[in-house]
């Protein structure tokens, strides 16, 4: 092997490369502790959608374990999601409130956790379910795939509203304190990043890399992908059962609808038009659809420009979101970072777009 062939594989080479990943996961946990900083100096109905924003952001990095590294769209994790809001919903609920909404077995009733072991259950419960399903759905591929994690979405969501003594059926569950905050959200969100990278750097991941990339030849290779996808799709689903146990006690009451159609919608945006082919393009997306949707959200409800009144136009969010997404599949089909790492060398470009206005000034 010649000097060109080995260079890749040159001790060398590879700290080099190893630097960049963990700058990239630096610069990602910046990026989103810079972003919380800021927003969270603002009002409480700010903060509210700061919290909102960072659960998003955990079920769009959970999203992107499975999808990103796999290739294979799912549609189903905001199931998980229900999972895990339920579950931390029934171990926070206080007694005397279970009592009087559930019909839960004796070892339940009394049933008390704190916050952060009522998000590990939540987590822990989703990861089981997912266990369940896992085999079944990821002997499938493509298209049939897609259905296939619609249909688990579906019997989570009916479950969810026929199962009266545990999820409170169609009225929904209520009751359950409402104790995520900003920190909490926030480190979680950072946690789901760094689980997500992590698994970026294990065997697992760059078989089913491979796979994305090539099927045919990674089956060639003598890959495993049945057991190798379903390592992605279950540690995904416990990300987004964590996310769930955090919105279970910021809303305080929700039910089935809460997880369906338009949160599944929302997620998978924030996934394509972000890039899902890379962690930064999850993060990325997740941060800049929730600040469009959030600059819609207000507009819905009309607005002034100077002494115009301009009325407000119901929907306009969801038709943002769709046309973002749009647009991105138009002209940026790999998403917003080419589903590219961000690394050192984004940071010296903004160097360089900060400092041009200074040069040019003394120029």
């Amino acid at each position: 092997m010649d000097a060109v062939d080995a260079a890749p594989f040159s001790p060398t080479t590879m700290r080099r490369q190893l630097g960049e990943r963990v700058a990239s996961l630096v610069l990602l946990l910046v990026l989103v502790s810079a972003v919380t900083g800021l927003a969270s100096l603002g009002s409480a109905v700010l903060q509210n959608v700061l919290v909102n924003m960072l659960i998003n952001l955990m079920l769009v990095v959970g999203l992107y374990i499975f999808v990103g590294n796999t290739g294979v769209f799912s549609f189903g994790h905001i199931g998980f999601m229900a999972i895990g809001a339920y579950t931390a919903g029934i171990v926070r609920i206080p007694t005397e409130s279970k009592l009087a909404l559930l019909q839960l077995p004796s070892s339940l009733e009394h049933a008390h956790l704190s916050s952060f072991e009522a998000v590990l259950l939540g987590g822990a419960v989703a990861t089981a379910a997912a266990i369940v399903v896992a085999l079944p759905l990821m002997r499938l591929g493509g298209l049939t795939a897609g259905l296939g994690t619609f249909a688990v979405l579906n019997i989570i969501n009916i479950v969810a509203a026929n199962w009266n003594a545990f999820t409170g059926g169609s009225t929904g569950m209520a009751g359950v304190p409402t104790t995520t905050g900003v920190s909490d959200a926030l480190g979680w969100a950072l946690v789901a990043i760094v689980i997500a990278w992590l698994f970026q750097q294990t065997r697992v991941c760059l078989r089913v890399r491979a796979s994305r990339e090539d099927e045919p030849a990674a089956r060639a290779l003598g890959m495993r992908l049945i057991p190798d996808r379903s390592v992605a799709f279950v540690l995904s689903a416990f990300v987004c059962g964590a996310a769930g146990g955090l919105y279970g006690q910021l809303a305080g009451s929700f039910g089935p609808s809460a997880f369906f159609l338009p949160t599944t919608f929302t997620v998978v945006a924030m996934l394509v038009v972000g890039g899902r082919y890379s962690l930064s393009g999850a993060v990325v997306g997740a941060l800049f659809l929730a600040t469009i949707s959030e600059g819609l959200r207000r507009l819905e409800g009309g607005f002034h420009v100077g002494p115009l009144h301009v009325p407000g136009r119901p929907g306009l969010q969801e038709v943002g979101l769709a046309v973002a997404l749009l647009l991105t599949l138009l002209l940026r089909p790999r998403g917003l970072t080419g589903g590219n790492e961000l690394g050192p060398e984004h940071l010296r470009r903004l160097a360089r777009f900060v400092a041009r206005p200074q040069q040019d000034t003394r120029a």
